[in-house]
This record gives C-alpha cells, sequence and structure tokens, in this order.
C-alpha cells in the first residue's frame, strides 16, 4: 500500500517529473511494502524536503538532482561538488548535497518526534539517497572523499536512477521497526498540517490527503504507464526480481556485489587513465627518436663517404630506425591490449548485474520462513554487536593464516618481447623512481634506465610512499619496495600506504592496522581512519573513539559519536550536543573539558590555522583560540 502526501507543488518541471517517477517506481512494485511518500516537504523558512520514503524499515530523505555526467568531489562535506564542470551545491545554503541532508536530517527527525516513539524508531538511522535523473560517472576521488567523512555512512550516491528501488531494499535497517499502522496514522496525522493556503495550490493528484495505490487500480494502471514512459530508469521495469525483504543477508550480498561493480569501474577508469599517461610518454620518446633520426641523417649526409664514423652513424641509424618501428608496435599493442582489458571489464560488470538481479530473485522464498526482527532497544543492540564483535575476531585470524599460505602467483612469462621493445624506448632516462608498465592486462615496474625490475604480475600497482606502493593480485593487496621487493605479500582486502608509522587494512568488512614489521593489531573494527599526529580514530560496538598504536586502552576510552583525524593538533569530534574540537589532552583528562571550543551544528578540520563552522545559522571561521576570526 501506498500513501502519498504532496504538500505544494514542486518549483520546477524537472524535480517535479523525478518526482512522478519515484511515486510510479513504488506504485509499480509487484510486492510492495507499506510506503508513505512525502513531496516537496517544508522543515523550515527556507528548506524544503524534495521527498521523503518511510517503510517499515528505512526512513530516507530523497535529494532530486535531475542532471547526470561525470561527478567530481575536492571536499565531500564542506565545499561544492562539480557535475559536468558545473557547481552542484544545496539547497538552503548548503554547500553541497551531503550537507543539505545532514540539515534535512535533524529538522526531520525534529518533525517526526511527536509522531514516532524512540521504541519504534531510531531517528538517528535516518538515511539519505542523492538521486539523480540522468546516469553519473564518479570521478576516481569520490569514494576516498566519501569514506574519509565517517558521518557519510547513511548517505548514498545512486549514479544510475535505474537501481532506485533496489537501492531502497539495501537501506532498510532493523533499528527502525514501523508498522503498516504506524506509517497509516503517521500519513493521517501529517496531511492534515497542510495549510488552507498552500493545498488549493497544489493539482488534484497531488492533495495532502493520502492515497492508497492498490485500492485504486486504474490509478496504479496509470502510474505504471507514467513508469514506461518517464525514463523507464527508476525500477519499474526490473521490479519483478526485487528483494522485497527489508534487511537481511541478501542485503549483505548485493551491498558486496554492488561495491565489485563499483571497484571495476574505477580500476576502468584508472587504468585508462594511466594508459592515456604511458601513451602520452611513449609518444614524446617517438618524437624525440624522430628528431634523433633526424640529426643522424644530416651528419650522415655531411660525413665523407670513406669517413671512418660513417659506417657507425649508418649503423646508429639503422638501430635508431629499428627501435623507432618497435616503439610504434607497442604503442599499437598497448592501445588493443587496452580496448581488450575494457571489454573484459564490462563483461564482468555485466555478470555482477546478473548475479546481483540472481539474488534479489532468489531471496523471498527463503526469507518466508525467516523469524521477526527483535527488539531494537538501546541495550539489546549493544549486546548482539558486542557478541558479533567477539566471533570475528578467530574468524579474522583464521582468514589471515589461510591467505598467508595462498601461493603467489607465478610470474607472467609471455610478451617478453614487447617488454624488451618497450624498455629500449626509456634508455635515454637516467634516473628517477620506478615506472610502471602494463603487459597482457597486467602491471610491472621498470627501473630509472630501462631495465626490468619487477615483472608485470600485479592487476595494480600504486604511487610510492616512502620507498613503499600498494599492489594487488588476484583480489588481494600487499606492499613492495622501490627495488622491486615484495615486502608484503598480497594478503589484505584492502590497503593504505603507512601514516604515522602503521597501515590501514581490511580484512572483510572488519579493520585494522599492521606496524612497518607487518604485524596486525590484536583489535579489529567496524570502521577507522589513518594515523594522523599519534592518533587513529576507530569504530567499534561502543562508538568512535581513539587509539595510539597496537595495544587497546588501558581504560573505558572517551567516546563519541564521530571521530576525526587530528590536524594541528586538534581533533574534529561530534558529540551528544553538536560538534566542537579536542586536543590530546582531553583523552587523558579525568575532567575533560573542550574550552574554548563551543558547540557547532556544522564544522570542519583546522587547515592553516583556522576552521570553518556553523552555530546559531551563522557560518564562519575560528582560529585554535575558538575566536571568530574573517
Amino acid at each position: 500500500m501506498l500513501h502519498v502526501s504532496v504538500l505544494s507543488p514542486f518549483p520546477n518541471q524537472a524535480r517535479r517529473e523525478q518526482f512522478d517517477a519515484v511515486r510510479a517506481a513504488l506504485a509499480a512494485e509487484p510486492h510492495g511494502l507499506p510506503t508513505l511518500l512525502l513531496g516537496n516537504w517544508p522543515v523550515g523558512e527556507d528548506d524544503v524536503l524534495d521527498a521523503v520514503v518511510l517503510r517499515p524499515h528505512l526512513i530516507t530523505i530523497l535529494l532530486l538532482e535531475p542532471r547526470g555526467g561525470r561527478l567530481a568531489i575536492r571536499d565531500f562535506a564542506y565545499a561544492a561538488w562539480q557535475l559536468d564542470g558545473a557547481p552542484l551545491t544545496g539547497a538552503a545554503g548548503a554547500d553541497n548535497p551531503f550537507q543539505q541532508f545532514v540539515q534535512q536530517k535533524a529538522a526531520l527527525a525534529q518533525l517526526l518526534t511527536p509522531h514516532i516513539t524512540a521504541d519504534h524508531a531510531n531517528l538517528n538511522f535516518i538515511s539519505g539517497l542523492l538521486l539523480f535523473g540522468e546516469p553519473v560517472v564518479f570521478g576516481p576521488e569520490v569514494e576516498e572523499r566519501m569514506s574519509a567523512v565517517p558521518a557519510a555512512n547513511n548517505f548514498q550516491l545512486l549514479a544510475d536512477p535505474g537501481r532506485f528501488t533496489k537501492r531502497l531494499a539495501q537501506l532498510a535497517t532493523p533499528e527502525i521497526d514501523l508498522t503498516a499502522a504506524d506509517l497509516e496514522q503517521l500519513a493521517a496525522e501529517l496531511a492534515p498540517t497542510v495549510s488552507p493556503t498552500e493545498a488549493p495550490a497544489a493539482p488534484p493528484t497531488e492533495m495532502p490527503a493520502p492515497e492508497e495505490a492498490e485500492e485504486a487500480p486504474p490509478t496504479s494502471s496509470f502510474w505504471q504507464q507514467k513508469a514506461a514512459q518517464l525514463w523507464r530508469w527508476l525500477g519499474a521495469e526490473d521490479v519483478d526480481d526485487l528483494d522485497n525483504v527489508p534487511y537481511g543477508y541478501a542485503e549483505t550480498a548485493l551491498a558486496a556485489r554492488d561495491q565489485e561493480k563499483r571497484e571495476l569501474e574505477h580500476m576502468r577508469a584508472t587504468m585508462q587513465q594511466e594508459l592515456a599517461a604511458q601513451l602520452r610518454a611513449m609518444e614524446a620518446r617517438e618524437a624525440e627518436r624522430e628528431n634523433s633520426i633526424a640529426q643522424l641523417r644530416q651528419q650522415l649526409a655531411e660525413a665523407p663517404a670513406v669517413a671512418p664514423e660513417a659506417a657507425a652513424l649508418q649503423e646508429r641509424l639503422t638501430l635508431e630506425s629499428q627501435e623507432k618501428a618497435a616503439l610504434d608496435a607497442a604503442i599499437q599493442a598497448s592501445r588493443a591490449e587496452s580496448e581488450a582489458r575494457n571489454r573484459e571489464l564490462d563483461a564482468k560488470i555485466q555478470q555482477l548485474e546478473q548475479l546481483m538481479q540472481h539474488l534479489q530473485t532468489a531471496t523471498p522464498a527463503a526469507t518466508a520462513a525467516a523469524p521477526a526482527p527483535a527488539a531494537t532497544g538501546t541495550g539489546a543492540a549493544t549486546t548482539a554487536a558486542r557478541a558479533s564483535y567477539a566471533q570475528l575476531k578467530p574468524a579474522f585470524r583464521q582468514l589471515r593464516a589461510w591467505r598467508r599460505r595462498l601461493p603467489r602467483l607465478a610470474a607472467l612469462g609471455t610478451g617478453v618481447v614487447a617488454l624488451v621493445l618497450v624498455a629500449s624506448g626509456i634508455r635515454s632516462l637516467a634516473s628517477g623512481p620506478p615506472t610502471r608498465f602494463q603487459e597482457k592486462g597486467q602491471w610491472g615496474l621498470l627501473a630509472a634506465n630501462g631495465d626490468t625490475l619487477l615483472p608485470a604480475r600485479y592487476s595494480s600497482i600504486g604511487d610510492f610512499h616512502d620507498d613503499q606502493a600498494v599492489v594487488e593480485q588476484a583480489g588481494a593487496f600487499g606492499f613492495v619496495d622501490e627495488d622491486g621487493k615484495e615486502t608484503l605479500p598480497p594478503t589484505y582486502d584492502a590497503l593504505n600506504p603507512y601514516r604515522g608509522g602503521y597501515a590501514r587494512v581490511r580484512i572483510g568488512d572488519a579493520y585494522t592496522f599492521i606496524d612497518e614489521d607487518g604485524q596486525e593489531f590484536s583489535q579489529y573494527y567496524y570502521n577507522a581512519l589513518d594515523f594522523a599526529e599519534g592518533h587513529a580514530a576507530v569504530l567499534d560496538y561502543r562508538g568512535w573513539f581513539y587509539i595510539t598504536g597496537p595495544e587497546a586502552p588501558a581504560d573505558t576510552p572517551k567516546l563519541f559519536r564521530e571521530a576525526y583525524s587530528f590536524h594541528d593538533g586538534l581533533a574534529r569530534v561530534r558529540l551528544a550536543d553538536g560538534y566542537t574540537f579536542i586536543d590530546e589532552d582531553y583523552l587523558t583528562s579525568t575532567e575533560p573539558d573542550t574550552k574554548p571550543f563551543g558547540r557547532y551544528t556544522q564544522a570542519s578540520d583546522f587547515a592553516e590555522g583556522k576552521a570553518k563552522v556553523t552555530q546559531d545559522g551563522r557560518t564562519f571561521y575560528i582560529d585554535k583560540d575558538g575566536k571568530a576570526i574573517d
């Protein structure tokens, strides 16, 4: 059953069409869950919610963006994003859509508090979804910028509008437990809030009174037709295979496949960029070689026919011509190989999509016998999380030991001739760090003189930091140094460069760190940030806190709702009453105090001695003494 309530007309036709398509997709679900859809709902003087979806196990704010294109993000939380080269900002003065979501989440929670009790829903788990009207391509930095902001855990970007209804299923959480009766009552309570002056302005189909899609077959049929006509991108065509389970193992599998698909797409974009850079370098070397050949020909023409150097010049000219031809062939081979690799990645992405669809269609029968969700009180949730956390530790250790016993992949032996030809084209370089090269879809390293330093046997090789680079082999990550030595065999599901003497790693869905000897910490976390200024912010079942090394804190650590890395001796944290800043002494003090800093609704990290904050609706900069500055 679908209830729809639109308080006022949409300001432009594009967003109105997006909302209509959202409603059409929800109405066309064959096994639709009880749903309340709010549209164009004011939550403040200048702030309006584009749309809100409420279901038994989710409350999701939809941010509607009609455009599409390439998305670039310089700062995920505090600066305008770029969509196809144009700024992408948020409503009500927000710098970007994520900042808009944070503001609207707080406003929506305040609006719903009188109508929903804490026993039925933890409003801290309100999620957000930025829904684009057209397909979007993420820049390579988007995932990194997003993962660096802990508060972004419940905010998602939907690059493919066709996956809207599937993504809703993945956003479900047991922390929200509303019944169909709760949603009907909420629809009835919210509908009368339409003011008399605003109600007549809405079109007849958008009156605030709830509508029941299932009890009006002609309307449902109309919206199914509408879905087919409006873009065909919000799930109306592929809802037959939608998993109608609100949460569980199916969503975990789907999320994993979706993440793998995004990683493949990111790998493809990175590979294309690196190949383009290599081709440009090879073309530059080819131009230099052509210039050298021209000079040799001129010297040969000027030298007497009987001069002893004439034969040497002729020999050099022949050799340069042969190497130029070989370099041309290598360039063509690299381009052909890139196209083949792209086709392989496209095929893999399609296979993942088919697998995700299969997972969605296979789960309804199994989930019919699943037990009802348990009570979601704070104590029960904490106990369950603690038990799950305790069970994870031995499993991760067993997985790590198993992976270390995996045999290393043998170095590829084919294509040696092509590798030698490419290496001969860069012999003019006298010194510098190793250079990456690609052969048969794998990556290796060349020394500065063009010799093979590391055979091409890795799926990817990152940039060097402190004499080490992250490498990937068979889906696992490790380290190599500038001498081509494998200092850490590929073992982990994710691996970051060393920061402050420790490197962050991921094993399955858990995070930990390794020291410079490759020894793992004994603790595992739900999330973690890199070490900075001797501290790392980590998340476990209790909340966010800081660690200083391999040993767990001896005493109960200071806990935060959000915690970020230290910058200039200060770290941004979120407490129950807002954001503030702390120094290292706060973590060990028996009477912790955040003075001279106050509480802020928004805050950024310190950079160059200042931080951007929002307090009482005013946004300004403060210095390290907490004083407002220009």
